[in-house]
């Protein structure tokens, strides 16, 4: 293992800086620029320049196994005393480190960042508030790119909740709307339920981590043993136990969270109230996949006890399945693709489960670009027609080829078909998974959904496409006539399909399965395992099949109201009533709580303190009779106290000394 901090890794905390710039240009001058589309070109000049530097990082040295660089700053230091929780001293850095997962990481935020601000400039054209997009898009990229290369939990905890603050701005960027801003604080309120159970779980692996003698890096950053070296193969101090148990469960919740997995998943849908771009790049390809980050990382550096990676696969395997059922009744094109999110996530997760980290970073790498490509190649469509209603679209195919093309290519790789990058990533997800059941046999059923996934997403992706896409002539004629976006907003769909064909090419490069030792990689990759391939491919087929038979040259399908089956579709269209469960236990539940608090605010807390005040207010009034300014008065008062006091000590003080023994 090799240590280096010359050349461009020592710079690549330049790379959250650029569009930290960008934000600060934007959100100070973007309005007195004279065109407002001028802030839109600045956010586009720093994020391209955070781009460059990161494929410069991940090109020279950063995709080297074994290789990388940690630089670390002292933030807080407290002395050695000898006594207390720390005896040894305590300290917090922050620092940046680079290394194979965090340098493709940068890769997929900046590309994936470049082409949307480069695509916003056509799609936002009209949209009131642009310095407003533009800068909190690029505190987005300066909060992702910072939480990647986060050396430590903490850094990369404050850089999570910068992130979400983000994605809380710009899914209400049209505040206006009231399902803009009911989404936004959606959004906002679910998330935070698994940021508080993360902020627990670092809260456990720093207590049990600190306490067990560990190296001093540990005490500095309660994340890597940064004096010790990078740890590849990091094990859990008392491997096994209930208490790092309850911490890699911590983990999990607050994975399950950003990354919309099952029972937190509810939020992404209603996500795509906020912009398309917005959706392509934070609820498609970046922030979401940042708690399959966070379970990578943490499987690497800390490793995860038997029980939590059975609850990763299960909490994996079924979002696959049931993310997707929902995808398959939907008539909104942006609710679609997202479901379809939650599903794929669902995949990295699994796999990460199972003990193939790279397996999972690998799908999360093709995820990004061929899921950013559909959501953008939706945001063309919804550009030319002012709908996300698949069924007033048709017949879009005739106008807009190119949108057309780069729909399908990514439609082609989510279904995993060959040779599209998804097919790599996904078949490697399954033969992993596949691999551990005979020693997990309780991995089956998560395999099981995961493979029935592939003929599901084949299907409904498809569907998405020939509704809009295939027929004569839209269903709906009032919709204006189509046509192709401008060249900013073609170009990154050119690049981008480009991409989803050859990103699963990178297995082929000699040492990137090994590019993290420990991580795991699959016992065969792509075509290398024939029967599994045929079968996932031919599931993928027939998906594809099927929707042709029933959405394809313009045809609507309609389920007969008598159909056994409506019950289930009317189950996946409202959402298996999990929004509406989480409605009772907010109104039922926590509005009950909340009341029976204010109750006790309200008049015992208050009416008791309220209460004293009244009653020291009620004894000065009427003390305040007594201020007569008469002298008689004031004597009469004198000789009565002098009276009591005469009595006081005739007849009680005797008694008191009798009872003390005087």
């Amino acid at each position: 293992m090799t240590v280096s901090f010359d050349g461009v890794f020592a710079v690549a905390y330049l790379v959250p800086l650029f569009p930290a710039i960008a934000f600060v240009v934007v959100g100070l001058f973007g309005t007195r620029l004279r065109r407002l589309e001028w802030g839109g070109w600045v956010a586009v000049f720093f994020s391209g320049l955070a781009m460059v530097l990161s494929l410069v990082i991940a090109l020279g040295e950063g995709l080297n196994p074994g290789k990388f660089t940690d630089q670390t700053y002292t933030w807080l230091s407290l002395p050695h005393s000898g006594t207390g929780a720390f005896p040894g001293g305590f300290s917090l850095v922050m620092g940046t480190l680079v290394d194979p997962i965090s340098a493709l990481m940068l890769v997929v935020v900046n590309v994936v960042g470049f082409l949307v601000m480069l695509y916003s400039i056509g799609y936002m054209h009209h949209d009131k508030g642009l310095p407003r997009y533009y800068a909190e898009l690029s505190l987005f990229l300066t909060a992702m790119n910072g939480l990647v290369l986060s050396d430590n939990l903490l850094e990369f905890f404050l850089f999570w909740e910068l992130v979400g603050v983000c994605s809380y701005f710009l899914i209400g960027f049209y505040y206006e709307k009231p399902s803009a801003a009911s989404a936004a604080k959606e959004a906002f309120l679910v998330t935070r339920i698994g940021d508080v159970l993360f902020l627990l779980g670092i809260f456990i692996y720093f207590a049990v981590y600190a306490t067990a003698g560990a190296a001093p890096g540990w005490a500095a950053s309660g994340f890597l043993f940064t004096s010790n070296g990078h740890p590849f193969l990091g094990t859990l101090v008392g491997t096994n136990t209930p208490l790092l148990t309850v911490a890699g469960l911590m983990m999990l919740a607050g994975a399950a969270g950003k990354s919309a997995q099952f029972p937190l998943h509810v939020w992404l849908p209603d996500a795509m109230e906020g912009p398309t771009t917005v959706s392509a790049l934070i609820h498609a390809a970046t922030m979401v996949a940042a708690g399959v980050y966070l379970l990578a990382v943490t499987s690497l550096f800390l490793g995860f006890t038997p029980a939590d990676q059975l609850a990763i696969v299960a909490i994996g395997g079924f979002t696959t399945l049931f993310a997707a059922t929902m995808a398959l009744v939907h008539r909104d094109i942006k609710r679609v693709i997202a479901y379809s999110t939650i599903s794929q996530l669902g995949y990295m997760v699994l796999a990460v489960g199972a003990g193939f980290t790279m397996v999972g970073l690998f799908h999360l790498w093709t995820h990004a670009f061929f899921k950013a490509l559909l959501f953008l190649a939706a945001g063309s469509v919804i550009h030319a027609v002012g709908t996300q209603d698949l069924f007033r679209m048709g017949g879009l195919g005739r106008k807009m080829r190119l949108t057309t093309i780069a729909f399908a290519v990514g439609g082609l790789s989510l279904a995993g078909i060959p040779p599209f990058a998804g097919f790599w990533s996904k078949d490697d997800v399954l033969g992993s998974v596949l691999s551990q059941t005979a020693s997990h046999p309780l991995y089956w059923p998560f395999f099981l959904c995961a493979l029935i996934t592939v003929f599901l997403t084949a299907y409904y992706i498809f569907r998405a496409f020939f509704l809009a896409f295939s027929g004569a002539a839209p269903r709906d004629a009032s919709l204006p006539e189509a046509h192709e976006p401008p060249w900013v907003m073609r170009l990154p769909l050119v690049v981008l399909s480009g991409l989803a064909i050859v990103a699963g090419l990178l297995v082929f490069i000699p040492g990137f399965p090994n590019l993290l030792p420990g991580a795991n990689v699959p016992p065969t990759y792509g075509t290398a395992d024939l029967f599994l391939s045929g079968l996932s491919t031919a599931l993928g087929v027939g998906g594809i099949g099927v929707a042709y038979s029933l959405w394809g040259n313009g045809r609507v399908f309609a389920l007969p109201e008598s159909s056994p089956f409506q019950p289930v579709r009317r189950l996946w269209l409202r959402l298996y009533f999990m929004k509406d469960a989480y409605d009772w236990i907010g109104l039922r539940g926590v509005y009950t709580i909340a009341r029976a608090a204010d109750f006790v605010d309200r008049y015992v807390i208050d009416g008791t303190i309220h209460g004293v005040e009244r009653t020291f207010a009620e004894l000065s009034r009427r003390l305040r009779k007594i201020q007569t300014g008469v002298v008689s008065d004031y004597a009469a008062y004198v000789v009565a106290g002098l009276a009591a006091f005469l009595l006081l000590l005739i007849f009680v003080a005797p008694w008191f000394l009798h009872a003390w023994g005087v």
